[in-house]
């Protein structure tokens, strides 16, 4: 029981973060892309978020909340290319962040780091066990 406790951390970002993953890879497999229009901003964590409404294929309106740095604008835009999920509209991200390798994005971190706090874990296990050999 110990042990699965301690693997809990691990398992938690691990698994947000290939939940996470799961909707990048959807979005670039069969992702429609549209345009976007920057609403109203807030502070998540402090971090700068702003709201991007766009409208599907069926002209309902969404909106998704997305970290300033991951817009992609330059001076006063206020135009962003926005890509989200036929079947899931609601499901969306913006272009800059398909772009980018998946280790480099929010939810490739939270993987890598459920990975090393696991292999951290592992080897804690491991050292512990072959002293008190």
């Amino acid at each position: 029981m110990f042990i699965f406790l301690v693997y809990v951390p691990a398992l938690v970002f691990l698994g947000l973060g290939i939940f996470g993953l799961r909707d990048v890879w959807i979005l670039r497999r069969r992702g429609v892309r549209t345009e976007g229009r920057c609403g109203g901003t807030s502070w998540n964590a402090n971090i700068p978020s702003v709201d991007v409404i766009y409208r599907d294929e069926a002209r309902k309106r969404h909106y998704v909340t997305m970290a300033a740095e991951d817009l992609g604008l330059v001076g006063g835009e206020s135009i962003v290319q926005v890509v989200y999920d036929p079947l899931k509209p609601g499901r969306a991200t913006t272009e800059k962040v398909l772009k980018k390798p998946l280790w480099r994005t929010q939810e490739g971190y939270m993987a890598l780091l459920g990975l090393c706090l696991a292999v951290v874990v592992t080897a804690m296990i491991a050292v512990a066990a072959r002293f008190s050999l």
